[in-house]
């Protein structure tokens, strides 16, 4: 059997691992760095949140966002927006919790096994303090963690400098770029190809300028640029920082009311922000988003920046589906590292023949089609 991925980020990366496992020797596509696209993130791991963008209540973190200047929105996708406002307020579906949860959790747990057998990705498993500025906020959403304890316990805490914060025990971190390099250390029977696929069909065939190739399976973890194959989605920018400071953070926390997330690695930190509703390329968010950074930590000196587009589904929430010869696994917004080791094992399994669509996950692909990737 031949395997395609198009696209080499953390999930697609993942999506080889596990096929690697199921036999085949799968080529990735991806015209810069391997993982480049997601090495921006902060790499917490939780294994039980969701982040539904189509509810009130994330509409309005999202303006106290746009108020501290870490949210903007310039460009979206027309077809993600038309799709938000139809599911805006809709009651999940029934099997989400139970799915994303699953997902989550055999996460935590793949990155777990990774770091027994060598822990040289920082993998701590030390939980996720966030932190509170807005009153209401705090209140709101300590309500919402607290009606949850059955699936993610929760402390509230007093930190210093701000009006609360709750700590989650089961999150864990890691550090994205050495994770990298390790999975790409394991990935055996891979073949990577630094080129960009133009066109992907629904018959497996992909396309390269005048080059074509058919494939038995094409998976394709491409983020927001699968939007062109019928999948709403739109790209959510980050930025990210590793950096000095003489007062690094203990554990990793999340300034909920500014989106910034600090994460201790050892002598440095990863410091990440952005919530830039924006599908261009040529402008940036992220000054205006280190400057918020300043003002909770001090910046000794800045060791690396890179930056990212995170694919955005209507809800918010990972997609995994297929149509005839295409697998697409994306979407996951925020939780791209969260989630990224499942969403490559359920795409591997839906590429083999192990697994057929699940009606939640794969709620976004029915339309799949041709197209040619933007």
């Amino acid at each position: 059997m031949s395997t395609a991925i198009v696209g080499g980020g953390i999930t697609g990366l993942f999506a080889a691992y596990y096929l690697e496992r199921e036999g085949e020797a799968p080529i990735v596509f991806e015209p810069g760095a391997p993982g480049g696209r997601s090495a921006h993130a902060a790499g917490i791991i939780e294994p039980t949140t969701a982040y539904r963008t189509n509810t009130l209540s994330f509409l309005r973190r999202v303006f106290r966002l746009w108020r501290n200047r870490t949210a903007r929105f310039r460009r979206v996708d027309p077809l993600w927006l038309l799709e938000s406002a139809r599911v805006l307020e809709r009651p999940p579906a029934e099997t989400m919790d139970a799915t994303l949860i699953r997902m989550g959790r055999d996460s935590l747990q793949t990155y777990a096994n990774f770091a027994e057998q060598t822990n040289d990705f920082g993998f701590a498993h030390r939980g996720l303090l966030e932190t509170y500025d807005d009153p209401a906020h705090f209140a709101e959403e300590r309500k919402e963690a607290e009606s949850r304890t059955w699936v993610t316990p929760v402390e509230v805490r007093e930190p210093a400098g701000s009006v609360g914060g709750l700590y989650f025990p089961e999150v864990a971190w890691i550090d994205t770029d050495p994770f990298i390099a390790r999975i790409l250390r394991e990935l055996r029977h891979t073949t990577i190809v630094p080129k960009r696929d133009d066109t992907v069909s629904l018959d497996g065939t992909i396309s390269m300028g005048k080059e074509s190739q058919r494939f038995d399976t094409v998976v394709v973890t491409a983020g927001v640029a699968a939007r062109s194959l019928g999948v709403p989605l739109t790209g959510v920018r980050g930025y990210g920082w590793r950096l000095k400071t003489h007062r690094p953070v203990e554990v990793a926390t999340i300034s909920v009311d500014t989106g910034i997330a600090l994460v201790p690695l050892g002598e440095t930190m990863k410091a990440t922000g952005g919530w830039d509703f924006d599908l261009g390329t040529a402008w940036s968010g992220a000054p205006s988003v280190l400057q918020r950074i300043q003002t909770l930590v001090p910046v000794d000196s800045i060791l690396h920046f890179s930056e990212g587009s995170r694919p955005c589904t209507p809800d918010g929430l990972p997609t995994v589906g297929r149509r005839e010869h295409v697998v697409v696994a994306d979407g996951a917004f925020r939780l791209g590292w969260s989630f990224g080791p499942a969403m490559g094992r359920a795409a591997a399994e839906l590429a083999v023949g192990k697994a057929s669509n699940d009606p939640f996950l794969s709620r976004f692909c029915g339309s799949l089609r041709s197209g040619r990737l933007s």
